[in-house]
This record gives C-alpha cells, sequence and structure tokens, in this order.
C-alpha cells in the first residue's frame, strides 16, 4: 500500500463520525452525583459531581469536537448547595440564566446559545470550562465547570507491584507514596481522604480519579500553613521527580490544597483544584515551601485564597514568624496554559512575615484569569503580592515574565506591600484586562519592570498613570514602555 493511498485512507476514517467523535463519561458515585443541573455531550448523559457548597463540575474524555447542552434544573434537584455562609441565589423573572449566559475562558469563544433553561455550546479542545449565568464572580454564585480531557493514552501497567490502583467507588483512606510508587485513579474512583508523598524520589499521581479531603481544621483558626500528613488533599515533603497528571482535587476544610516543601522536577499536568470550605478563606491552589524546577500545565485552579503562593521552607513551622526569620529560595516555575478563578485575595503571592525569600525564574503563558477577588489585606489583592504584616523580610525576587495573560475582570497588577522586599527584571508581555483597573500599590523597591502591550481597559499603559499605582506608592525604577510592535 503506497503512502499517498494510506494518507487518503486515514483522512476518510478520520471524517466518519463514529471514528472521529467519542465520548466517554467519567462516572460518578451516588453519594456525590447531584440533579442541579443536567449535562449531555453529543447525546450522551455526563453525570454531575457536588463538590461542595455551589461548586459543581461534569468530567468526560472526548475525541473529535464536544457538543455540550446544559440544562439547569435546579427546580427539581431539592438542594441548592445553600449552608450558614452561602444563602441561595434568587431566580428573578428572567430565569435562572438571568437572561444571558458565558462560557469562559471567553478565549475558548465557545459561543454559547440560550433557550430557556437550556444552554448549547460546543468545545473542539480539551481543557476547563466554567458555564456562568449573568453576574456570577464571587464564592457565593453557583458555579458549573466541565472538565474535558483527551483520552488518557499514558495509564502505566496497573498490574506493576509499584502501582496503587483505586477503581470506581468511594475509598476512605489516606494514602502514603514511597520512591517509585504510582497511584493511579480511575475514572468514577473517589479518594475521601489525602495523599503524602514524603523523602521519596519518581512518585506519580495519575487518573481520573477525585482526592476529596474533609480534614479537622478549625472553622475560624488558619491552620492551613502547617506541613504535616493528612492535612491536605495532597501534601510532599523532600522530593525527587514528582508526577500529577488528570486529576481533580476537592478541599472542603479550611487548609491549603497541593503542598509541596522541597519538592523539585515536578510537573502538574490537566489537574483540576477546588477550594469549597465555607469560610471562604485559606484555601491556596498550589504552594511551594522552597523548592522548584516545576511545570503546571493545562490546568485549572479556583482556589479560596491565592492561585500560587512561594514561601520559605522553615515558616512551615511559623508561617507568622513569630520566633525567628527564615531564608529560603523557590526558583523555575513554569505555568502554562492554565484556567485561573481566584474567591480571595490574590494569583500569586509571594513570600510572607519575615521572610528572606528569594525567588527567580518565575514565568506564566498563556493563562486566563476568569474571575479574582476584589479585596484588600495590607495591599489590594493583584496578581503579584508581597505582604508582610510586620513589614519585615529582606526579599528578592526577579526574572519573572508573564506574556499573553487574559484577565476577565478588572484586578490590580501589583500589591507589594513589604518594604523590605525587592522586586525586579519584570516583563509584563501582551496583557489583557476588561474592565476598570484597580490601582495597585507599591511600597518596595520595584526596577527594570517592562510593558509590551499591557492593556488596561481597552488602553495600552504607557506610564505608571496608566496602571494606575495608588497614592502614596513608590515609582518604579528603570521602566520601559513598548507598544505590541516594538519587539517584533
Amino acid at each position: 500500500m503506497n503512502r499517498q493511498y494510506t494518507c487518503f485512507l486515514w483522512l476518510l476514517l478520520l471524517s466518519l463520525p463514529s471514528f472521529a467523535q467519542t465520548v466517554t463519561p467519567h462516572p460518578v458515585p451516588d453519594e456525590f452525583r447531584s440533579t442541579y443541573y443536567e449535562v449531555k455531550v453529543n447525546g450522551q448523559v455526563i453525570p454531575v459531581f457536588h463538590a461542595g457548597l455551589n461548586v459543581y463540575f461534569a468530567s468526560f474524555d472526548f475525541t473529535g469536537k464536544a457538543d455540550v447542552v446544559v440544562a439547569a434544573t435546579y427546580k427539581l434537584a431539592g438542594y441548592s448547595g445553600q449552608t450558614a455562609n452561602k444563602e441561595a441565589i434568587p431566580i428573578d423573572d428572567k430565569g435562572y440564566w438571568r437572561g444571558e449566559v458565558f462560557v469562559r475562558p471567553l478565549s475558548a469563544n465557545s459561543r454559547p446559545i440560550l433557550n430557556g433553561n437550556e444552554v448549547r455550546f460546543a468545545v473542539s479542545e480539551a481543557g476547563q470550562y466554567s458555564v456562568e449565568r449573568a453576574g456570577t464572580s464571587q464564592y457565593k454564585d453557583d458555579a458549573l465547570l466541565l472538565f474535558a480531557n483527551r483520552p488518557d493514552a499514558n495509564a502505566p501497567d496497573l498490574s506493576s507491584k509499584n502501582v496503587i490502583h483505586l477503581k470506581p467507588g468511594i475509598h476512605y483512606r489516606n494514602v502514603d507514596l514511597t520512591s517509585e510508587q504510582t497511584l493511579y485513579l480511575d475514572a468514577g474512583a473517589v479518594l475521601f481522604g489525602s495523599i503524602n508523598v514524603w523523602d521519596a524520589k519518581n512518585v506519580s499521581i495519575l487518573g481520573r480519579g477525585v482526592v476529596l479531603y474533609y480534614g479537622p481544621q478549625s472553622e475560624t483558626h488558619d491552620d492551613g500553613w502547617k506541613n504535616q500528613k493528612n492535612w491536605h488533599p495532597l501534601t510532599t515533603h523532600n522530593v525527587q521527580g514528582l508526577t500529577v497528571r488528570g486529576v481533580t482535587f476537592v478541599g472542603r476544610s479550611r487548609t491549603w490544597s497541593l503542598q509541596t516543601h522541597t519538592t523539585f522536577d515536578a510537573v502538574f499536568d490537566n489537574i483540576k483544584v477546588l477550594a469549597v470550605n465555607p469560610q471562604n478563606i485559606n484555601g491556596d491552589g498550589i504552594d511551594w515551601y522552597g523548592g522548584g524546577r516545576t511545570k503546571v500545565l493545562n490546568s485549572f485552579i479556583r482556589s479560596m485564597d491565592d492561585c500560587f503562593a512561594f514561601f520559605t521552607p522553615e515558616s512551615s513551622q511559623d508561617m507568622w514568624a513569630t520566633t525567628k526569620n527564615t531564608t529560603g529560595e523557590v526558583s523555575d516555575i513554569t505555568i502554562e496554559n492554565c484556567v485561573l478563578w481566584t474567591t480571595l485575595a490574590n494569583v500569586f503571592r509571594i513570600g510572607f512575615n519575615g521572610q528572606a525569600l528569594t525567588t527567580r525564574n518565575i514565568t506564566m503563558r498563556n493563562t486566563d484569569v476568569i474571575h479574582i477577588s476584589k479585596g484588600d489585606w495590607f495591599a489590594p489583592n493583584a496578581l503579584f503580592c508581597m505582604v508582610s504584616p510586620n513589614s519585615k523580610g529582606q526579599a528578592r525576587h526577579s526574572s519573572y515574565v508573564f506574556e499573553n495573560i487574559r484577565f476577565e475582570e478588572p484586578t490590580a497588577l501589583f500589591g507589594l506591600q513589604n518594604p523590605e522586599s525587592q522586586f525586579s527584571e519584570l516583563t509584563l508581555k501582551d496583557i489583557t484586562m476588561s474592565g476598570e483597573p484597580v490601582p495597585s500599590l507599591i511600597k518596595n523597591k520595584t526596577r527594570a519592570v517592562t510593558f509590551e502591550n499591557v492593556l488596561l481597559n481597552g488602553k495600552r499603559v504607557g506610564s505608571e498613570s496608566d496602571i494606575p499605582l495608588r497614592a502614596g506608592s513608590l515609582p518604579i525604577e528603570q521602566p520601559t514602555w513598548q507598544p505590541a510592535s516594538s519587539l517584533r
């Protein structure tokens, strides 16, 4: 068979619907299945998982294109996600969707069509999508998330002695992984507990299942920063080589989600992190206590605090620096092709009380920030936050590159309150933000910042007054203001 004929036959097969389009729903155990929404993809029912509070998600694998239909069936569900800290959202005369629906990130250009309680749209790319009614933003609003995956082509040998295989159903346990071990969660598997990786090398956490953590933390006090086993959905300590791929992490307690300590050479790919504690606080996405050489790729984070945070290793024993100041470094972090939503605080928190933290070589590219808090705690919630409530910590942060970042809500770029910290060699390129910008605060030494095609409310940033900066802020030293065409 000649090569030309082979290519023709392959293209013909791809054109056949039965070959090009497949859908595999991810099962949901009855204990977590919800009827608040009904989801269908290419005519197949996709079960909906109630993560907690008012947050729901539906997951599936697919090839080809996915034609999605979402129906709001809340009237039949009998439960609206209401708790003491979350009131039910009233339905007005425009109906559940309030007359308009959005599928975020908007850059996916999904073009939803609303007909009564039913929403139709199509996706052709794997990714994470949020289907929202008009006005959705804060943590009390309903959230339906769709996790559209390509089939898992890299599943391990499940019969290997080094593989812990969790099949569909609920598994009430904590899992401790050692060197060379793999934890594989089938679609439909729910690990009701936590994963610990301590003093280990070359560990993998794979599959399409869910890790759901509900621990003993106080509802009124912040203990989520502690680095100890069984205290987060995933905790690591002294790890060399970590791969986490395809898994959804749900945190129902007031604690950080994925906490890494002195962990290097890690890859987080196509993970989903959902913090749903009723206090809407201390539910960070991914935290680094030291470490580095890490990639976060193709992932979704809906945090109830900072999406990402960098700290010194020793601060894991005393976050508030009540006994001593600490030193340490986080470096070589790359974040690409992600979707972020912080209901409280910042996209990045960099350091804290009394931390002489060094961070360098931090990169984020092609990422959508679909919602961000408008709060204020020592500084405005921002893209970059360097807050030290006691104003101590001679920190040094350099070599940051942020490119092609799309904010779907306005925010401050800088919330830099710690006067002892320094921020230098920052490049902001092709940044867009819709809506009126929130004024930034700069109280530290910030220098060598390049603004290239940074658009705030449709206007290119060409001076500090365009950022803008709050009254009393220090000027940026050696800024560079460039239009889109100047470096091309």
